[in-house]
């Protein structure tokens, strides 16, 4: 029983696990481990999802803490893959020469070098936290499924004007802000958050970068929108069960500048479903990649998510010298973010 109870801290608090948090031997020292940063090289998801399979990972280089604790006699469980099944790969592909015309223009332009889905670069580049097409009222979440399946992702709202689309690379965000306002028709339906609407367009198009990574949750398990690959089978009843609530984090593979060619070939390959009554505006390309489950995060890297479910986009875990709520910083919930979630890849049958 107490080898079971270390077995389960350790996996809960990793290499931050303190020998007075276990049941060892008084004269039993833990070793400090040497991290090692991580790069994960899975595929994309994409629609028409089917399941979600475990599969044990035979490049996972978590046997820091297996190695830290093994002369105690506690196993650890191998991280494992989640393997998204799928009927047809439907990520976005864009023609070459609209790849080249994009690659004239600095600030919209993809450039490889800066997408770099590793744990060292999760824990100091820009995270944005997106709750686009939740209702927490009906507790449902449109747009899950569709940004995950396809590799996308947009605070929605709605698109900038035509007029104002060629000079978001040289304005300020608040420039930005002040010139989406400008425009009678913008955000007509917002009423008393236009304001607010016009603000968090801006701030996604000038702050989120290629490279920049994104944190998607799905929480409400009676969700009708809810994908199949996040149910599980329970074998003793044959019924599908809701595996969250859940966590992905994905990174900025391409930004779309609005209105432009490559825009509408986006578009056209976006499925349609009912998370959007039109063209979807303010695109970014991303690469999901790493899922993992809300429950098992640090009671105050919980309260910190619930804390920022609003407003639609939010940098989130940017201010390095600020301590939170509960003694929880900037550098402790990446590192928890990280720790607590597991790669996953599609298959496509």
């Amino acid at each position: 029983a107490l080898r079971a109870y270390d077995a389960s801290v350790i996996r809960k608090k990793g290499n931050e696990a303190k020998e007075s948090d276990l049941n060892l031997p008084d004269n039993y020292r833990v070793a400090t481990p040497q991290k090692r940063g991580r790069d994960v090289n899975v595929a994309t998801p994409s629609p028409m999802s089917l399941s979600l399979l475990p599969l044990s990972n035979a490049a996972d280089d978590d046997d820091d803490d297996v190695s830290r604790f093994s002369d105690i006699g506690i196993e650890l469980e191998p991280r494992v893959t989640k393997k998204i099944k799928v009927e047809r790969d439907a990520k976005i592909h864009l023609p070459p020469p609209l790849e080249g015309d994009q690659n004239e223009d600095q600030f919209w332009s993809a450039r490889n070098e800066d997408i770099e889905f590793t744990e060292e670069a999760f824990k100091r580049k820009s995270i944005f936290h997106l709750n686009s097409f939740v209702d927490g009222k009906f507790k449902q979440n449109k747009g899950f499924g569709q940004f995950v399946e396809q590799s996308i992702a947009t605070p929605r709202f709605q698109e900038v004007p035509e007029c104002v689309a060629p000079m978001i690379a040289d304005m300020t965000q608040n420039e930005l802000r002040d010139a989406i306002l400008d425009d009678p028709d913008w955000g007509w339906w917002l009423e008393n958050t236009k304001s607010s609407g016009a603000g968090q367009v801006a701030m996604w198009l000038k702050r989120v970068k290629v490279g920049s990574f994104i944190v998607l949750r799905h929480e409400y398990e009676r969700c009708r929108y809810t994908p199949d690959w996040l149910k599980e089978r329970n074998e003793s009843n044959g019924t599908l069960e809701y595996i969250g609530p859940v966590y992905i984090i994905g990174v900025v593979t391409r930004k779309i500048k609005p209105h432009s060619d490559e825009e509408k070939q986006v578009q056209k390959q976006i499925s349609p479903c009912e998370s959007n009554d039109g063209p979807l505006p303010n695109l970014c390309l991303v690469d999901w990649k790493r899922i993992g489950c809300k429950n098992d995060l640090k009671e105050e890297t919980q309260k910190y998510i619930n804390r920022i479910c609003q407003p639609t986009v939010v940098n989130i875990c940017n201010d390095f010298e600020k301590v939170y709520t509960d003694g929880a910083t900037a550098g402790s919930l990446r590192q928890d973010l990280w720790d607590n979630s597991s790669p996953f890849e599609v298959v496509v049958t």
